[in-house]
């Protein structure tokens, strides 16, 4: 195989790397956030690309597979190459239960089941609310997101 280009530091035109630094590594490299690709400075990686793909606040995730089980339910572990996945979080699930007549319930998981009001001389008749909360469960926030720390990408283009 030869190379597209310089390979003083073993990378290939093309290759994408994880920076961590603020400070831009050298000329070599351009940042991965989508900008057009300067046709007379990098003729080799305009070869390839005209824009640099844009990794701003995506999560890169190696190809994965489709896979199917004894029961023939199809598994995608990931998109196509190059292809932006959307996001998606595991099922969240709770039970509930309650009695109309009783002042007994009971939830779990996401629910909570909240006491509305009990009349009556027995206080036996009433109703009962229910919550559905997934920080009960799960952590949240205002996106999905795996654990994760910042870097920024870049792609060696000469």
């Amino acid at each position: 195989m030869t190379s597209l280009g310089n390979n003083t530091d073993g990378l290939e035109v093309g290759m994408v790397v994880a920076w961590t630094l603020s400070v831009n590594p050298s000329d070599n490299y351009l940042e991965c956030n989508g900008q057009a690709v300067d046709s007379t400075k990098y003729p080799k990686l305009y070869a390839l690309m005209h824009n640099t793909p844009d990794y701003r606040g995506v999560f890169l995730r190696g190809l994965g597979s489709v896979t199917s089980n004894h029961y023939g339910t199809v598994t995608h572990t990931s998109a196509k190459l190059g292809e932006l996945q959307g996001d998606a979080i595991r099922n969240i699930y709770g039970n509930v239960t309650s009695s109309v007549e009783e002042e007994d319930g009971f939830a779990n998981g996401v629910f909570q089941l909240i006491k509305q009001h009990f009349n009556g001389a027995d206080y036996r008749y009433g109703s009962w609310g229910f919550s559905f909360d997934a920080s009960r469960v799960v952590p949240v926030a205002v996106e999905n997101r795996p654990i994760n720390k910042a870097v920024r990408y870049f792609i060696k283009a000469k």
